[in-house]
């Protein structure tokens, strides 16, 4: 062979191996072939020979023509001649350790750690790596739900319980796809068998297939026991994203008690510092896992965070488990409409089909079908299905509305004037009034110096004309255009061109006097001698609430003669909701508004503080100073002077320290007083293997058994000079190069030299 790696021309100290590769592309089909074809071919040939006296001669022919068949069967398979240079390779061993959070969990009574368990094994045990490294290669990793390949000399330093989740089948899974080309020859895994991904007595198909495929054992080795472990946690919280104020919401809790006696523990729920709900559960030595449900209601809207806990009992193994914060964004259902009607009219039926078409209103209507001033023939017992319930309604059930109107309404007769102070104090708290024109409503519904009129907009003249039923086309506030109750369309210029579009309007309160800071959206140019202006549409706050009124009962011309017209009625209709919206303070209606880009945070995870400001005339505010109040989760304050572009835009990144509920409080500070946001969001750790910390010493043992290797439960003295892998010699190609030994002129050369001596040799014997 020498010979002919020299006669090729090929350098010896390139390559110290040879093979013979046959690359056919229907091997099977061409051996068939030549097995049938050749022999028949042989044996006429061989009968056709009878004529030849010298046995030499016959002898000699057929030898040509086995070899010319054979060199074309040789040809037929294409042969190549390959030179290569290789040399051996050690095997490998994979050795994996867990560096997942539930590692950090003690052992009792030891109080060791089960990470520090495998520290003191691998310490202790130096000498045996040093010699699997003479005849392996040992590869270490960090594995959790990912593979994390780690130096030895980083080793000591980074071996930390740091990763949220254990997630076996991926981690044989990135084993196999690391190993494709490498020979693997078995794995040690130091681990607690924390995978909450498996189920112990029932393992994936997935890992069973992965396990399964592996050459060499798996030996696995239990970090921990679950002896004498101790522990009361909250394994399981079922809380929704988000409720509804007002109306109950529901919790579902997983406990589960290790250990802990015969106890009755109280499960807390609180707001803060406030107590919500409590409720003792009945602990038992004989059982583990608890169901508890429990249910509140949430009184403010907003993002709410709350928090659920249990005692802390000492030995316990884990602290974190015993608490659980939970954020739930509280809204309303439906915004609860207590609409009281004077007097049946078009303008009332209008708005009530508004109002009930509203999937987001709830309404309570009354409507005065008479007065005691009216003259019928019939006792008063017989003109009422049930008694009014003023006192309910203004003192009781009074804080459940979000929006009280008064329309065409005179209160006396039908609510003591006492309750109207009840009404003030309602507004003033937060809630919202409309009072709605007609001839019973403001000065001649007995509104002046009542606390209604300290609520309402505007200051009721007394001895003017109260009421007109001329015609007129209110006009809009020009600096109050971008105001959204005004807001029928979104492009201002269309805005404007609608409003004008929009049919006129008959019957107007008169006397109503704006009060200071309250906001003009409509008003009437009256003909008369001082071409006085008088208000149809005014909105202000008052206190924590809003009020307005509108000083017309024809409103719903709007949508009766435009549809009569030829047109729709859907900008009346939007109006309505648009005031509603206005009133009820839904946050797009806020002059500051303030968000965050999520409602929730992985630790690590920066937050994106976003703000947006607005002029008193709902035009963006550029420029506006804007403070910034950031609560962290220790209890401090981080203060930020911020300012708005010229969109009345701005943002703040901010990267929490640590896991918890933040609050960010936005301020900006006007002549007209001071305007706050607040929101909230929560920043979580990833905490699932402390929900649920026993060790699996059942998934391990599986994982040995499946793979051939065998388990072990770790002690501060493990000794594992015991454990030994195959080691196979591996030659790995380095180097190669490939000469075809039939696609050459001297291998057709031999062919057709065969054929022609077997020819010259039968013309000589008297042969055709």
């Amino acid at each position: 062979m020498n010979f002919l790696i020299e006669f090729l021309g090929l350098d010896l100290s390139e390559y110290n191996e040879w093979e013979i590769q046959w690359a056919p592309e229907n091997a099977e089909l061409i051996l068939s072939i030549l097995a049938v074809l050749v022999p028949l071919a042989l044996w006429f040939f061989w009968t056709s020979l009878d004529r030849i006296k010298s046995r030499f001669k016959k002898v000699f022919l057929f030898g040509l023509r086995v070899a010319a068949f054979l060199l074309i069967g040789f040809l037929l398979l294409k042969p190549e001649l390959e030179f290569r240079k290789s040399h051996s390779q050690k095997n490998s061993i994979a050795v994996l350790l867990d560096d997942s959070k539930s590692m950090s969990i003690k052992n009792f009574p030891s109080e060791v750690a089960r990470i520090d368990l495998v520290r003191k094994t691998l310490e202790a045990n130096k000498g045996y790596f040093e010699d699997l490294k003479k005849d392996f290669k040992v590869d270490t990793y960090f594995v959790s739900d990912h593979l994390d390949l780690i130096a030895a000399t980083d080793l000591k330093s980074r071996y930390q319980p740091r990763t949220p989740n254990t997630d076996f089948s991926r981690v044989f899974a990135d084993i196999r796809k690391q190993y494709e080309e490498k020979p693997l020859q078995g794995i040690l895994l130091f681990s607690d068998g924390a995978d909450l991904t498996q189920d112990a007595d029932d393992l994936s198909p997935e890992l069973l297939e992965l396990l399964a495929g592996f050459a060499g054992p798996i030996h696995t080795f239990q970090a921990g026991t679950n002896d004498s472990f101790k522990d009361l946690a909250l394994q399981n919280l079922d809380a929704p994203d988000f409720g509804f104020v007002h109306q109950p919401v529901n919790l579902s809790i997983l406990l589960c008690a290790s250990a802990i006696g015969n106890k009755n523990v109280p499960l807390v729920l609180k707001e803060g510092k406030n107590i919500l709900i409590s409720k003792i559960v009945e602990i038992r030595d004989n059982q583990m896992e608890y169901k508890v449900d429990l249910q509140f209601t949430p009184r403010e809207l907003g993002k709410r965070t709350y928090s659920l806990s249990v005692p802390l009992f000492a030995g316990e193994s884990i602290a974190t488990n015993n608490q659980r914060n939970f954020q739930i964004k509280v809204i309303r259902d439906r915004t609860r409409v207590l609409h009281l009607n004077g007097r049946p009219s078009w303008d009332s039926r209008f708005l009530r089909e508004v109002l009930v078409n509203n999937p987001k209103v709830d309404l309570l209507s009354f409507f005065i079908l008479r007065t005691l001033g009216d003259d019928v023939a019939a006792p008063t017992s017989e003109l009422s299905l049930i008694p009014f319930p003023s006192n309910l309604l203004f003192s009781e059930y009074l804080n459940s509305f979000d929006l009280i109107i008064f329309q065409n309404f005179r209160f006396e007769s039908f609510i003591d004037k006492k309750l109207l102070n009840n009404l003030k104090a309602y507004v003033q708290d937060g809630g919202a009034f409309l009072m709605i024109g007609g001839e019973l409503s403001f000065q001649a519904g007995g509104y002046g110096r009542t606390p209604i009129e300290d609520i309402l907009p505007v200051n009721l003249k007394r001895g003017a004309p109260a009421y007109s039923n001329e015609e007129f086309r209110p006009g809009l506030a020009k600096g109050l255009l971008n105001h959204p109750i005004l807001r029928l369309e979104k492009n201002q210029k269309l805005n404007q061109k609608t409003w004008k579009s929009l049919p006129p309007l008959n019957g107007l309160n008169l006397g109503l006097v704006p009060k200071p800071g309250s906001q003009v959206l409509f008003t009437h140019q009256r003909k008369n001698k001082d071409k006085s202006s008088t208000p149809v549409l005014v909105a202000h706050k008052s206190g924590k609430g809003r009020s307005a009124v509108l000083a017309t009962d024809s409103s719903w011309n709007w949508n009766f003669r435009r549809v009569g017209g030829g047109g729709s009625g859907r900008y009346y209709q939007r109006f309505w909701n648009n005031l509603i919206a206005w009133m009820t303070d839904d946050p797009e209606t806020h002059l500051l508004q303030l968000e965050t880009d999520k409602e929730r945070y992985r630790e690590g995870e920066q937050v994106l503080i976003k703000f947006k400001v607005f002029q008193e005339d709902y035009t963006p505010a550029s420029g506006e100073k804007v403070n910034l109040t950031l609560l962290k989760v220790t209890g401090e304050t981080e203060p930020h002077a911020l300012q708005s572009d010229q969109n009345g835009d701005g943002s703040y990144l901010f990267l929490p320290e640590a896991e918890g509920f933040y609050s960010v409080k936005a301020e900006i500070d006007r002549k007209g007083g001071k305007h706050a946001k607040e929101i909230s969001f929560g920043v979580f750790g990833e905490t699932a293997e402390f929900d649920k910390p026993l060790v699996n010493a059942s998934l391990l043992k599986k994982m040995a058994e499946i793979s051939g290797g065998t388990y072990a439960v770790l002690n501060e003295s493990k000794n594992l000079s015991g454990y030994r892998f195959d080691n196979p010699e591996v030659r790995v190609k380095t180097k190669s190069k490939s000469l075809s030994l039939w696609d050459n002129w001297w291998s057709y050369g031999l062919l057709v030299g065969f054929l022609f001596v077997d020819w010259w040799t039968r013309r000589k014997s008297g042969l055709s």
